[in-house]
């Protein structure tokens, strides 16, 4: 499609979702957070979208490309986790921290001001690595349905979230996932449904079977087992999550909303990956772009995909935005909305530049997700009486010591992509044993620190 074409549609749409916010009035406290007053349809529709970024039309693709069965299964299933444990943490965190907005500040409640920067700090550095490969999904995908520069729509997209995010934060990305995520789950509808009639049923069990989707290989189960430790134990620290926990009515809200939304995350995943399994089985050179290349695109298709991704982008990095901002500002700096402001423009700036470096989406994740791994644990243990700083840091620092002795010793870093930082096994997919030595390891710190400091 041609580039100007390109250009006016996302302006379009932006420019809506922009006249759209101006209507919202938003106070400082809703700045962060909404006052306990969102029911289940919306709150399940705002954890879907903001959920729900562009890095869905590559990453899952990636995953399926390079791996096999198990992988696409796992990563589906590593989308909906999340959630699970939303289900059964968030009503109780929520409860527990009635004039909550992130879960630094519950944190800080249970373990003191240090335990709270340092989970502020993984936290950060989680959804930074999120919000850059949005970014970097923006580089890579426009340019392959449109005759434009993807930085070039990254900034407009940029710009145009930080206008409104500036103006109305939170309350503006949540009132603006209502209506994405209801596009969204349509404009998906409609790909699968055109997906699916370009391709012949016998074709698509062929392709994905070429692509290894019927593989069930034990390094495939171990890579798999990994993502879902590593990504629902990242994913807890969204503060994305937590502004929209703290806003849910009651704590049947929080439940009803993220089981719904958890499904929705791994139908939609589990789709994606099983289609760009077929892209590997028909031979496509890209492991991004398998399942974006298996289209014709037509002029009504580009349309299509060029307002789906532009929805999908909007809806995540608004609220990796403001939830970045917002743990900077209330739980590193103690400020208000206006240091907010200041904080969410730099952000953007800073992870634009960086997609620019990004070459594998996928990996964008894994170091942020081993600091998460190391840290949930100990940071959820104290889930009721409070404690002290050292028990949340002693384990997490260890248990990271642990991790780098362990793949310093015992992996072939000759061989190994990921080399002793990047968690990777020799074929680039997360590493199972990795992750585990992180998890565990902060357990049994946890506990062992637990029964010697009584």
């Amino acid at each position: 499609m041609d580039g100007l074409i390109t250009y006016i549609i996302i302006l379009v749409i932006l420019t809506l979702i922009y006249v759209r916010t101006t209507k919202i009035s938003s106070t400082e406290k809703e700045y962060f957070v909404l006052s306990r007053s969102e029911n289940t349809a919306g709150l399940a529709l705002s954890f879907y979208a903001s959920g729900m970024g562009l890095w869905i039309l590559t990453a899952p693709a990636e995953v399926a490309w390079w791996g096999l069965g198990y992988d696409v299964i796992g990563y589906a299933v590593s989308a909906a986790t999340p959630f699970l444990l939303l289900y059964f943490l968030g009503s109780k965190i929520a409860e527990l921290t009635p004039d909550g907005a992130t879960l630094p500040q519950f944190i800080q409640s249970r373990y003191g001001r240090t335990a709270q920067i340092v989970v502020s700090l993984v936290a950060i550095i989680y959804m930074s690595a999120f919000l850059i490969a949005e970014f970097a999904s923006i580089i890579f995908l426009f340019p392959s349905i449109s005759e434009t520069s993807g930085i070039a729509v990254a900034v407009l997209i940029g710009l145009f979230t930080f206008a409104y995010i500036r103006k109305s934060g939170f309350k503006a990305s949540y009132i603006t996932d209502r209506f994405q995520g209801v596009a969204i789950i349509v404009l998906l509808f409609i790909l699968f449904g055109v997906w699916f009639s370009e391709n012949s049923y016998a074709d698509i069990v062929n392709y994905s079977k070429l692509g290894g989707i019927n593989s069930f290989e034990t390094f495939s189960l171990r890579s798999a087992l990994a993502v879902v430790l590593a990504v629902t134990a990242a994913e807890i620290f969204s503060q994305g999550y937590w502004q929209r926990t703290f806003s849910a009515k009651n704590s049947e809200t929080v439940k009803k909303a993220s089981l719904i939304a958890g499904f929705g995350a791994f139908i939609t995943i589990l789709l994606l990956g099983f289609a760009g399994a077929v892209g590997a089985g028909k031979g496509l050179e890209s492991p991004t772009l398998s399942f974006i290349e298996q289209f014709e695109l037509s002029p009504v298709l580009s349309i299509l995909l060029i307002v789906l991704c532009t929805l999908l982008v909007a809806s995540s990095i608004d609220t990796l935005e403001n939830a970045i901002s917002s743990t900077i500002s209330l739980d590193i700096l103690k400020k208000g909305a206006k240091e907010a402001e200041y904080t969410t423009l730099g952000i953007v700036v800073l992870a634009i530049i960086a997609s620019t470096t990004v070459t594998n989406i996928f990996s964008v994740f894994l170091v942020a997700d081993l600091f998460a791994t190391c840290l949930v644990f100990p940071a959820f243990y104290k889930l009721k009486t409070k404690s002290t700083d050292l028990f949340l840091l002693f384990p997490f620092i260890l248990s990271l010591l642990c991790v780098f002795i362990y793949r310093y010793l015992f992996v072939d870093l000759a061989n190994n992509p990921g080399g002793v930082f990047i968690p990777t096994d020799l074929y680039g997919l997360a590493d199972l044993n990795t992750f585990l030595v992180g998890f565990l390891t902060s357990m049994f710190i946890t506990v062992a620190y637990n029964r010697i400091s009584k």
